[in-house]
């Protein structure tokens, strides 16, 4: 990887703001990312969570990933090389935190792997990337915790009827010592809703694609967020 990516990725992830970021123009190639910091990422509980040891949590509810939320994805190519290129994803969850976090670099709040360039089954992959965390000092009645995001196995989907827009994989999440892993759904873009709707993230549904099959997941007492309703592609 170039010294000219590497550089933009810490351009990226040095924001102390929740998520934001910029499209680049940048050359493309066939394993296309909808670069946005808006994303919406579910996880799907796989196993129990644990300690390292295999006993159980002190407070698993706390301590698990939340059921979902906005991720920033983006797409780093070499314009030097098209056979390379970076995925890189930040969390919500490691974003908001990171001002708290006065031991770590910003970039230790992105995960970041070498991407496919070319497709394989529809599907443009990042197998492995760096752990991405934060480790947030105590503030007013929050307690200082430690977060970390293990994602492996990423993949873009690339079919030509909704390239870059949809994603899959799996996450090893740890907080404050407790361990549990998911599956990932992810889509673009990050749409809000009502959970005690019916017609939430229906077809209609603005600034979300209608061929996509999405449902409300509960963020809050009284919010949501669209994500994927099937396994990806999620496709009505």
């Amino acid at each position: 990887m170039t010294k000219n990516i590497l550089k933009a990725a810490m351009v990226l992830v040095s924001a102390t703001s929740v998520l934001t970021g910029c499209n680049f123009d940048q050359p493309e190639a066939p394993c296309f990312v909808q670069d946005h910091a808006s994303w919406v990422a579910r996880y799907d509980l796989a196993d129990t969570p644990k300690q390292a040891d295999g006993s159980a949590c002190t407070n698993v509810e706390a301590q698990k990933a939340p059921p979902a939320e906005t991720v920033g994805v983006f797409k780093f190519s070499d314009p030097d090389d098209l056979s390379k290129a970076l995925l890189t994803i930040r969390p919500a969850g490691l974003a908001s935190r990171g001002v708290l976090d006065s031991t770590s670099p910003p970039s230790q709040q992105t995960a970041m792997g070498a991407f496919a360039t070319e497709p394989t089954n529809d599907f443009c992959a990042a197998p492995t990337l760096s752990v991405a965390s934060v480790n947030a000092q105590a503030s007013g009645a929050n307690a200082a915790t430690s977060i970390s995001y293990e994602f492996k196995n990423m993949e873009v989907y690339a079919a030509a009827a909704v390239p870059g827009t949809q994603m899959r994989g799996q996450l090893t999440y740890t907080r404050d010592g407790c361990i549990s892993t998911y599956s990932v759904r992810a889509l673009w873009p990050a749409v809000g809703c009502d959970p005690s709707s019916a017609t939430a993230c229906g077809p209609g549904t603005p600034n979300l694609n209608p061929d996509f099959a999405a449902e409300c997941v509960r963020t809050g007492p009284s919010s949501g967020i669209c994500a994927p309703a099937k396994p990806i592609p999620s496709l009505r």
